[in-house]
């Protein structure tokens, strides 16, 4: 998963622009790079310590380095300065936003992130762990470790970090003394070991003086181990480790003078020309052409940017994943997965999100919370209420599309997500997948003989949904009853589907809270979604206060055959109107979360059809519904 934390298409779409290929990277581009991270509570020195390596490295300007020299007190040099970009950090003193700095040694190339210490911003904690290959553990000597140490190394891990180093910093402050840098490693090893991550080093640091950060300490003759920036120039990330080949698809176009391209970044293993790669259902081609970094190759290895060319050309997009035979990913629709809450507001059970897996994106919904990590204890322990922000656990989540998916210890990129509010388009989440539960498989399609398009002949129609939504008073019943006459009256098989009725029936279990309300439309949906295939017109008439549920219905249906149309009037209109009295009800009380009065409605911003009944009659919106009808192809 790319830093996106921050949309689900049925099919491929190939973006059929010309697509150049870009020109070959400059050398010091190439060489091999380090993608690592730094983690700790605020004031333990992460902008402080990354300020010194763009130092020692020589990536930083000379003005800019003056500026940080004036920033400084008296003659010292603020490090800081140097990373903090946004005025509001140099002003509060503390990293809000993910900083990404480059610099490089004449043995590698390095991109780091600094990520906030603060609580308020774990959010960036997450953006960062999501891309880094290793993290480097910052703690002060005088301070020890803090909550949120504890919690960076879990988010570290739960993005599948499996290795860390530790830089104990400040050792200036505790006289550069072995003890308290013993008693610091100690307590960080322990919680290494209950995360599961591996520990490559630990170093003690003066990010301010310089102490074994670039150079080694002679004021700490006691440390006989390497410094901080050999460790880093040495490491080389498992992940990188040859295996089947997998690549995931971001972009597919066409290349000037004819022949369509694949882009993507290789995620494992090694593509050659000549190889059998196999696509979604099965289907196989052979690369015949490979360019990486805009250069013509004959082979690329995993993290490699590339673009392929295959034959025969598959209808590939967004979201599609080539792989060698032996690893071709399930498409899944149920997963297991753990994450971190992100949002303010607690998560919802049975509501909406968007999730955006590898390159793939789709609509889902959470089935259940299983269990919420105690950062104490650092065990998953049963939960009975909603996640808080911050909060780290694992559920359930049901895909309205499958996705190829694998578990994230196999691949970073096809198990690692993020979780998008329909409406904010704020990421409220990020995670990885722990397993798949059900693929798109499991439970096959029963193929009968006769087919949807035999019953839809056999009624001579086109089989459409139309959902109505709108308040309580605003004409949506009557509309729907006229409309299903009109119909009948053609000699036109049509049903209506009434969302007061429905709640005396299908969703009696339900009440009015917002993850009932998601229930009982996914529930409308799924089912006008079988009578459609059975060859009906279907007519909902369901108030549907939320953008996001209509989507996700219009996403289940099909949006080739769903209309939604937004049956409007005036919040004083329908109370005048008020036809089965419950405004009257609500407005004593009697009807707790009544839509208009104790909950909001969020009014379609594009519908198919807008229809303003305080300005015309329940007659007149029926032939403009008609006329909407007919200009979809239906003969009605």
């Amino acid at each position: 998963m790319a830093a996106k934390l921050n949309q689900a298409k049925a099919d491929p779409v190939i973006e059929e622009s010309p697509a150049p290929l870009p020109a070959p990277l400059p050398a010091p581009l190439l060489r091999p790079r380090l993608r690592f991270m730094t983690c700790g509570s605020v004031d333990d020195g992460k902008s402080t310590l990354i300020g010194r390596l763009l130092v020692e490295s020589g990536a930083v300007f000379e003005d800019h380095l003056l500026e940080a020299s004036r920033a400084g007190t008296g003659s010292e040099l603020d490090f800081s300065f140097l990373v903090d970009g946004l005025k509001a950090e140099r002003e509060q003193g503390i990293t809000i936003d993910v900083a990404y700095r480059y610099f490089a040694t004449p043995r590698r190339a390095f991109l780091i992130a600094d990520a906030p210490g603060h609580q308020q911003y774990t959010r960036n904690q997450a953006a960062a762990a999501s891309q880094a290959e290793l993290a480097v553990v910052l703690v002060s000597a005088e301070d020890g470790v803090q909550p949120q140490t504890r919690r960076h190394m879990a988010i570290a891990s739960l993005f599948g970090l499996k290795t860390v180093v530790f830089a104990v910093n400040k050792m200036d402050l505790v006289g550069r003394d072995k003890e308290p840098f013993t008693a610091v490693v100690t307590e960080l090893r322990a919680l290494a070991v209950a995360l599961g991550l591996d520990v490559i080093g630990a170093i003690p640091v003066s990010a301010r003086d310089g102490d074994n950060v670039a150079a080694r300490s002679a004021a700490m003759p006691w440390y006989h181990g390497p410094v901080l920036l050999e460790v880093l120039e040495a490491f080389e990330p498992a992940d990188r480790i040859a295996g089947p080949a997998l690549l995931p698809i971001a972009l597919t176009g066409r290349l000037d003078g004819g022949g369509r391209v694949s882009y993507g970044e290789i995620a494992s293993g090694r593509i050659a020309v000549g190889e059998t790669l196999t696509a979604r259902d099965g289907v196989s081609a052979t690369v015949t052409r490979l360019w990486e970094a805009g250069a013509p190759v004959s082979a690329a290895e995993a993290g490699a940017a590339v673009a392929v060319e295959l034959t025969p050309e598959i209808d590939l997009g967004r979201g599609a994943v080539l792989a060698a035979p032996e690893r071709a990913p399930a498409l899944a629709s149920q997963l297991r997965v753990r994450c971190v809450w992100l949002a303010a507001e607690p998560l919802q059970i049975g509501r909406s999100y968007d999730l955006e897996l590898g390159t793939g994106e789709t609509s889902v919904t959470v089935s259940r919370v299983e269990r919420r990590l105690d950062l104490d204890a650092l065990t998953m322990t049963p939960i009975d209420e909603n996640l808080n922000a911050n909060d780290i656990a694992m559920i359930r989540v049901n895909l309205a599309k499958p996705l190829p998916a694998m578990p994230f210890e196999h691949s970073r990129q096809l198990g690692a997500f993020i979780m998008i509010d329909r409406l904010s388009r704020r990421t409220v989440a990020a995670g990885s997948v722990l397993s798949i539960e059900r693929q798109s498989g499991d439970t096959p399609w029963q193929a009968l003989q006769v087919t949807n398009e035999d019953r839809a002949r056999a009624m001579n129609q086109t089989p459409f949904v139309i959902w109505l939504t709108g308040l309580s008073g605003a004409g949506k019943s009557t509309i729907a009853d006229l409309l299903d006459r009109r119909l009948h009256s053609l000699g036109r098989h049509a049903a209506v589907l009434d969302g007061d009725n429905l709640r005396r029936g299908l969703s009696a279990d339900l009440g009015f809270s917002e993850a009932d309300r998601s229930e009982n439309i996914r529930r409308v949906g799924q089912v006008a979604g079988l009578m459609a295939n059975s060859g009906l017109i279907v007519v909902v008439s369901l108030i549907s206060p939320f953008r996001q549920d209509r989507a996700a219905a219009r996403e289940a249906i099909g949006a080739a055959r769903f209309l939604e149309v937004f049956v409007d009037a005036p919040l004083e209109v329908c109370q005048q109107r008020d036809p089965k009295g419950m405004y009257a009800r609500a407005m004593t009380g009697s009807l707790p979360r009544f839509t208009g009065i104790a909950s909001g409605y969020e009014a379609p911003e594009a519908p198919d059809l807008h229809l303003k009944t305080a300005e015309m009659s329940p007659l007149e919106a029926v032939e403009h519904l008609l006329g909407a009808l007919r200009a979809r192809g239906l003969k009605v």
